[in-house]
């Protein structure tokens, strides 16, 4: 071996050696655990929220429920009394209620969906979260029992120092790469089951609006005749 070829051999090694001692494993492996927890945290948070949201839309679509049945009532007393103006303004106002009550109903049903795809989430990292801290204190422990019986065997057998660099070199690929595919499961998981999706429609144009308009018109009169019908055979 040339003499510049054995100065690029000793560098490589001596590189390797101090990339070895800043980066410890065991450290290595609780940060790890760290974000695994923090992801899970996130995602707990996230729950909270889509719940709260999800209650408050509940809470809105209860409330339309009990002014629907107040203006049909509102609707009947007026035509007892003679009122057709007020009657036919009270069903308006049922017609928009109603439409804000379906409009409610669809964002509802997507937040339950976000709910069920957070716990799936939130079950399935925990699952994750468990395992890898039993790996980790495995992983520690051999770590430990196998720098002891490194040293031993160095020790006793007097290997050099070019050797065990190459050994420690290898090991730490070893467990860089295993800690990448961990890493790169977890990504995985949360990309496949921790996307929220955007609940809101797209806004109508002054036709939609219109023809909205004529179809409430159109009910409003429909139930008009029909609270006529009802109040005269009454």
């Amino acid at each position: 071996m040339g003499l510049l070829a054995r100065l690029k051999a000793i560098f490589r090694a001596r590189a390797h050696k101090a990339l070895d001692d800043l980066e410890d494993p065991k450290a290595s492996l609780d940060y790890s655990l760290s974000r695994l927890q923090e992801n899970l945290r996130q995602i707990n948070q996230s729950l909270v929220e889509v719940a709260t949201a999800k209650h408050k839309l509940e809470s809105q679509r209860n409330a339309l429920a009990t002014a629907i049945e107040r203006y049909e009532e509102q609707a009947r007393t007026a035509l007892l009394k003679g009122r057709e103006d007020l009657a036919k303004m009270a069903l308006e106002r049922k017609q928009f209620a109603l439409a804000r009550q379906e409009e409610l109903e669809a964002n509802i049903a997507s937040l339950e969906q976000q709910l069920e795809s957070l716990k799936t989430a939130q079950a399935s990292l925990r699952t994750r979260i468990e395992l890898f801290r039993s790996k980790k204190e495995e992983l520690k422990a051999v770590y430990d029992s196998a720098q002891a019986q490194l040293k031993v065997q160095e020790a006793l057998s007097g290997v050099s120092k070019e050797l065990s660099d190459v050994g420690r070199v290898i090991q730490r690929a070893e467990e860089r790469i295993q800690q990448m595919q961990a890493r790169a499961e977890v990504i995985e998981e949360l990309i496949a089951t921790g996307t929220l999706e955007n609940v809101l429609e797209p806004g109508m144009d002054m036709i939609d609006r219109e023809l909205a308009r004529i179809t409430r018109s159109e009910a409003v009169e429909a139930e008009l005749a029909r609270l006529k019908r009802e109040v005269t055979t009454s």
